[in-house]
């Protein structure tokens, strides 16, 4: 291998590696998160996908997105986006939902705070996740923006807003988190369920409340379901991540 090739190689390397338990404020322990950058050139800055993960708001961890989402981190990586992968605090007697959708909005806006350092374009993040991670990025989209132009903390004064809101597996708590705050002209929606009709967490009427809420509104909705349901399926030779990658792309105006 050439000395040209050598150096390329290690570049790429050194470029593509990943930064583990990053911490996002030092307010609670559960505060960390991973950053994968993009792995391929595309456009610079990369847009980026933010990730909360599943789990109740009692458990769970942000490492799900390489042991189950796999598809997902690796499709959008080498499509050209960054993405980070989010902890969170769970419930507790002083942790109460609230509190713990606003440590994720700090996560969005210390992510922000580093588009320089990491390359990624702030004005081209999308929020994205499973189960719980669904409410949360659903209400970082829809709920009032948490930036106060106020605080002496200038990544408090950052957006916690996405471009674009993903999420997986709908869970119960969707009119609580999302739909007494959405409106005309917000962010983009991407559902997708292959939850059982009998699946008591997530019970495919919970995505059709969304996705119905949506379209009354005029926001850009897209939603399917998989062979376990009745919603609305993919075509055939067609892959769910692959649509919902390129409704990021058209949302956030991405050249794929």
């Amino acid at each position: 291998m050439s000395f040209l090739r050598i150096f390329v190689f290690l570049t790429i390397s050194l470029h593509a590696e990943t930064i583990r338990d990053l911490k996002y404020d030092t307010k609670h322990e559960r505060n960390t998160l991973d950053f994968y950058p993009a792995l391929k050139k595309g456009e610079k800055p990369a847009p980026v996908f933010v990730w909360f993960h599943g789990g109740g708001f009692r458990n769970g961890d942000k490492n799900q997105i390489e042991k189950y989402g796999r598809s997902t981190l690796e499709k959008y990586q080498k499509a050209g986006y960054a993405i980070v992968s989010c902890n969170y605090p769970f419930l507790g007697k002083d942790m109460e939902y609230r509190d713990i959708v606003d440590h994720c909005g700090r996560a969005v806006k210390f992510v922000r705070s580093q588009s320089k350092s990491w390359d990624i374009d702030p004005n081209r993040l999308a929020c994205g996740g499973v189960s719980a991670g669904a409410l949360i990025s659903q209400f970082l989209g829809y709920h009032d923006d948490l930036a106060d132009p106020e605080a002496k903390d200038p990544i408090d004064k950052l957006s916690s807003r996405p471009g674009v809101v993903v999420g997986v597996m709908q869970p119960i708590g969707t009119k609580d988190f999302a739909l007494g705050f959405m409106d005309k002209g917000e962010a983009p929606l991407f559902l997708y369920s292959n939850a059982k009709p009998s699946d008591f967490i997530h019970p495919p009427k919970q995505l059709e409340l969304i996705r119905d809420k949506a379209k009354s509104l005029g926001i850009p909705v897209e939603a399917y379901g998989g062979p376990r349901n009745k919603l609305p399926q993919v075509k055939k030779g067609e892959n769910w991540i692959d649509l919902q990658l390129k409704f990021c792309n058209e949302h956030l105006k991405v050249r794929s």
